[in-house]
């Protein structure tokens, strides 16, 4: 997660100043001065506060949900504004009497403009150019109904689209902040959605619990390529983008639309056999069981040589360097030099038993094997400690259950 930006108190003689980065002080003015809500060392809220200011609700996302924020405006039959920031967009909603009257985002798919293109309403050539004619005082939408490009009724419909869908992607965050500051309910820029407030609230919740399905089905580190049905019909230009493929998490940053929209239509395209998902990387390899060896028959020494070459084995299918016991036979731990001196690994991992016998046999047929054994067990533990920094974690953990198990009746 991004740092977040500091506000940092100077004090200085008798006055205290607060300085902000400057991502937190657009929009600020000397002119206009914040109202300080202090708590304490813990912290304090600033608000500019509007005429008739009556208090406000503050918070994260992670402390509230937005779905109890809603339940805290409807129960209430509140007035006010809440603004939700999350990462770089924000959005806000205005609320009469606790119903939805209007929203507004900084998302770029959630703006009219984009709306009004999407619904087909306006091309893309002819946004352009009223886009070019927009000033503060005149707006995209008195720029397109004045010269004839939109009605004032299709203005209407495209507007009250874009309040409900603004409010409705609210209910797919998780992580950002929220400020509801109760007031008068604003005059200007107000539309009737077509159903209440409440009933929007309980389609945000089942969208967002959709939304969740579908990540889970659909985990953006999987690759998504071209299916046998072809491009989706008029999307040709988005899959010729696309090539031979692109992962998940690539392809949701370059196509337009809020988290639900993207993957209900990556839903979509991979039931219509338009795209194909597979993972970015081939599963590794399992480890092959022990299990049916008849393991049971081998000698001590041939069962550390199996798990070696079991070892080798992993590394090789997940594409990772082999020659990890070299290190170890380059520089054994104090104590074991002469045990290992001139064995080398074999190509499938294995080490010359009968040469590093031949160095230990000068304590009599016993100790030498005993003495074998613990150089054996030594290069094991070595080769499964310096294999689980490398191998996929689940691999691992099998590789240490069969060392478990091949170790069985060695005592």
């Amino acid at each position: 997660m991004a740092q977040k930006p500091k506000a940092t108190p100077r004090v200085g003689g008798e006055a205290t100043s607060l300085e902000l980065e400057k991502s937190l002080a657009a929009g600020l003015s000397s002119t206009r001065p914040l109202s300080a809500w202090f708590h304490g060392p813990e912290g304090m809220v600033l608000l500019h506060e509007p005429s008739g200011f009556a208090g406000f609700l503050a918070g994260t996302l992670g402390t509230l949900s937005v779905e109890e924020v809603f339940a805290h405006v409807l129960t209430g039959i509140r007035s006010g504004l809440l603004a939700v920031q999350s990462g770089a967009v924000r959005r806000t909603v205005s609320f009469r009497d606790g119903q939805v009257v209007f929203a507004t985002s900084t998302e770029r798919s959630e703006r009219l403009g984009a709306v009004l293109t999407r619904l087909g309403l306006v091309t893309q050539a002819q946004l352009t150019q009223a886009l070019s004619r927009v000033t503060p005082s005149r707006r995209i939408g008195q720029v397109l109904t004045s010269e004839g490009l939109v009605s004032e009724a299709h203005l209407y419909g495209a507007m009250t689209y874009v309040v409900r869908e603004v409010v409705l992607s609210l209910f797919e965050l998780t992580e950002g902040s929220f400020l509801f500051v109760e007031g008068p309910a604003p005059m200007a820029d107000v539309v009737k959605l077509p159903e209440r407030t409440r009933d929007l609230v309980l389609t945000g919740i089942k969208r967002s619990e959709e939304l969740a399905r579908l990540r889970r089905r659909y985990p953006e580190d999987l690759r998504a390529e071209p299916g046998p049905a072809g491009p989706k019909p008029g999307e040709e230009r988005f899959f010729q983008r696309m090539g031979a493929g692109a992962t998940l998490s690539d392809l949701r940053a370059v196509r337009e639309g809020g988290q639900h929209a993207f993957f209900s239509w990556l839903d979509e395209c991979v039931r219509g056999g338009h795209l194909q998902i597979r993972p970015t990387t081939p599963p590794a390899a399992p480890v092959p069981a022990v299990e049916g060896m008849a393991w049971e028959l081998l000698s001590a020494e041939e069962r550390y040589n199996l798990l070696l070459s079991l070892i080798h084995r992993s590394l090789r299918d997940a594409g990772k360097d082999v020659d990890l016991l070299r290190g170890f036979l380059d520089a054994p731990p104090s104590g074991l030099e002469d045990a290992f001196a001139g064995v080398v690994p074999g190509p499938d991992g294995r080490v010359d038993v009968t040469r590093l016998r031949a160095n230990l046999s000068l304590g009599g047929e016993a100790v030498a094997r005993a003495m074998t054994l613990e150089a054996l067990d030594a290069i094991v533990s070595y080769a499964l400690f310096s294999a689980r920094n490398v191998l996929p974690p689940d691999v691992a953990e099998r590789l240490s259950n069969t060392y478990r198990t091949l170790q069985g009746g060695l005592a």
